[in-house]
């Protein structure tokens, strides 16, 4: 028998334990072939079940130079698929396009083909067209290039469906219909109704099986109150349908994402027909659970707790503050602000305590996490305690039961700090179980709100308003409003839109974000590193923090290309831009980068130790914040510009309301027309041609929070809201 086929026999009757004993780098290259094949799949099963690191390193040995090119071809194209959930994309796509040389076939395609449609379109349509000139291997493999036609077009789809008539490759006729189908519906959008319906009954009557490729295209383009309608006046029959598991696991996942996007009638709608077709999916149940009981809230309203006369033994400078999260476990701008807040109060002499949500920080973890926490952390003398169980799920659904829960533990904290009154911030589920707890113990509360959930989701879809999550979530906060003794606002902006939703003036105290000024002063720039970067020499714009859609960073990129077109000397710019952190919007500032042509004054960091955050800050001669005009930009301010000011840099501002309330334009900062690249770019520009503005609008930019935003100045602003409640 061949080294091959014992092998092979090998792994087969042994499965990845023999991977130690076989070497991947010798024997016939037929038997290095599939030791490699088997270690691949090894690290992917790594992978799957939460271990990158150990996967990365199984495939180590499968990156030489000399390996089998098939084998490091598959070894890379997992490298890459690696990379990219940990948001390395520009690595991974770099990785993925060298699998498809080593082993252009369909496997590596695929990966291929999923990592550039993030970053690179018009390079994820070229990998298409390869991947569907390639026989498939089996039906999963087949099954796979189907689903990844669904974002291409019908003409991709017409040339796979000629390719497999061609290979006698038969059995998929339905499937290539859907997805004609599903593209039909996502290219005719929900800007035209009657063309949309037009397209949705056309598809209805033409499709044998419909429910899960109407499904699939109405989800894509947000349409879940049609697709729910539809989905009413068409219910797929339960006994007859073979395909019933495929429609309920596309129900269920249009159900999951309406209920997140606050269309929360119709996932309820939609998850109640997957649950007809699958009734033993609890994750369907859980969905339809949440649903069915924030409609119930919406009908029913929120009933609130009547106070009590004074039921327990208080100490008059005892405060219970209850957090949504805190230190040192989250190191954001809520903890940050809730940081400053506690400290600064108790070196006013209150004695401060913290408590954060009901399941914090389990509640957010992924179910595979096994870390457990302390009942409390203590930082700079500040208590926060946890209020965990040996449970790792904390739902907030029945809404009431998790609020009585969450509100017994606050009283109880709060009888056993002696607490005078009650300190909750955002958001909803912190306010309900705070002012439940006060009540039962006959003292005050006050409400801080930091922003608002319905802000957020109408910035980022207008069609949020009228939606049943918008109601949800403003009427309850309103509710909380008005309960209080008294709300903090985080800027006037919001102050005057809590005012028009009918919460009394009087009622609403303005507590603006700070900073320790202390911990954030001028530093020297570090040029050995600046040396090490590239950034000798050169103006450094500079931004550091999460990379979301809402801080306009898409519109710093169009203002740095209109600069490189202005600046250019000999082929280089005299500036450059160092972009530092990662998040959700990433992908699409890589892509607009390349598109952009950007690379050579453009640097991503990624996100980087929290040590090396001063390094990098020492750079920043100019740090802009161009937030979009969009309604939580109007109304809710960030920390970051109060660091930047109190380390002394020239700041930049867009015009939204919120962040007009802390840079005065020419007095401590520049202010550029909102929304506008070139206004920005000419804003920039006058920075960069002078450094004696820098310097003067950063020295004063560093006098101003000193005197008006050192978390000491305005803890007084809660100082004197303490003592006048409590007498």
């Amino acid at each position: 028998m061949s080294i091959k086929n014992r092998a092979k026999r090998l792994i087969r009757r042994k499965g990845s334990a023999v991977l130690g004993k076989l070497p991947v780098d010798r024997g016939p290259a037929g038997a290095q072939e599939i030791t490699g094949r088997a270690r691949i799949a090894e690290a992917r099963a790594a992978f799957n079940g939460g271990d990158p690191a150990g996967a990365e390193a199984l495939l180590g040995p499968l990156l030489a130079a000399d390996a089998i090119p098939a084998v490091r071809g598959r070894a890379l194209a997992l490298l890459a698929e690696i990379h990219a959930k940990g948001g390395k994309q520009p690595v991974a796509l770099e990785e993925a396009r060298q699998a498809i040389e080593l082993d252009p076939e369909p496997e590596t395609f695929l990966v291929h083909h999923r990592i550039a449609s993030v970053s690179a379109p018009d390079e994820a349509r070229v990998s298409l067209q390869a991947l569907i000139a390639r026989r498939p291997r089996h039906r999963a493999q087949a099954e796979e290039i189907v689903a990844a036609l669904r974002l291409s077009d019908r003409e991709m789809v017409q040339a796979f469906r000629r390719n497999t008539l061609e290979w006698d490759y038969s059995g998929f006729e339905h499937e290539l219909d859907a997805t004609e189908a599903e593209i039909d519906i996502v290219d005719t959008g929900n800007e035209d109704d009657a063309a949309l319906r037009a397209v949705v009954e056309k598809w209805a009557g033409e499709l044998q099986r419909p429910h899960a490729a109407l499904t699939r295209g109405l989800d894509r383009i947000r349409e879940w109150d049609r697709l729910a309608a539809w989905v009413d006046a068409n219910p797929v029959e339960v006994e007859s349908d073979p395909h019933r598991r495929e429609v309920a696991l596309e129900l269920r996942r249009a159900a999951s994402r309406a209920l997140t996007a606050g269309y929360t009638s119709a996932a309820e709608t939609l998850v109640n027909h997957s649950l007809a077709l699958r009734p033993d999916d609890n994750f369907a149940r859980e969905t339809y659970l949440n649903a069915s009981d924030q409609l119930a809230v919406i009908r029913e309203g929120w009933e609130l707790t009547e106070r009590v006369p004074l039921r327990h033994e208080t100490e008059p400078r005892a405060v219970l503050s209850v957090l949504a999260q805190s230190l040192p476990i989250m190191t954001g701008g809520y903890a940050t602000r809730t940081h400053g807040v506690m400290a600064g109060l108790a070196r006013l002499g209150w004695d401060m305590e913290g408590i954060t949500r009901r399941g914090f920080p389990y509640d957010r973890w992924p179910k595979k996490d096994t870390r457990e926490v302390a009942e409390f952390d203590e930082v700079d003398g500040i208590r926060y305690h946890r209020v965990l169980t040996n449970a790792r799920v904390y739902p907030q659904y029945p809404l009431r039961d998790y609020i009585d829960k969450y509100a017994a533990e606050v009283e109880k904290r709060a009888r056993e700090h002696r607490a005078s009154l009650l300190h909750a911030s955002s958001f909803h589920v912190n306010g309900l179980a705070t002012q439940k707890a006060a009540a039962r113990l006959g003292i005050p509360f006050v409400y801080e709100m930091r922003g608002l959930e319905e802000l957020m989701k109408v910035s980022r879809d207008p069609r949020f308003e009228t939606s049943d999550r918008y109601r949800f979530t403003s009427e309850l906060e309103n509710t909380i409003c008005h309960a209080a003794d008294r709300v903090f606002v985080i800027t006037h902006a919001l102050k005057q839109l809590m005012i028009e939703r009918g919460i009394p003036a009087e009622k609403l105290v303005v507590l603006p974000n700070g900073v320790h000024t202390s911990k954030f002063t001028p530093r020297e720039r570090d040029e050995e590193f600046a040396a090490s970067l590239g950034l000798t020499g050169k103006t450094v714009i500079g931004y550091a923090g999460g990379l979301v859609d809402y801080e306009g960073l898409d519109l710093l990129l169009e203002s740095v290309a209109l600069l490189k077109a202005r600046r250019s000397t000999a082929g280089e710019a005299d500036f450059h831009l160092v972009v530092v952190g990662d998040g959700h919007f990433q992908a699409k500032l890589h892509a607009m980068v390349d598109r952009l042509e950007l690379a050579d004054v453009v640097t991503f960091t990624g996100r980087v130790p929290h040590e090396e955050v001063a390094s990098y800050l020492s750079l920043f001669d100019i740090t802009p914040f161009p937030r979009l005009p969009l309604p939580v930009c109007e109304a809710i301010s960030p920390i970051k510009p109060f660091e930047s000011m109190a380390m002394g840099k020239a700041v930049i501002t867009s015009s939204v309301a919120a962040l007009t309330e802390i840079v005065q334009d020419e007095v401590t900062g520049l202010v550029f027309e909102k929304g506008n690249a070139e206004s920005l770019a000419a804003t920039i520009e006058r920075y960069i041609e002078s450094p004696q503005l820098r310097t003067e609008m950063g020295a004063r930019a560093r006098e101003w929070v000193l005197a008006e935003r050192d978390w000491n100045n305005v803890v007084e602003i809660v100082d004197a809201t303490y003592r006048e409640l409590l007498g």
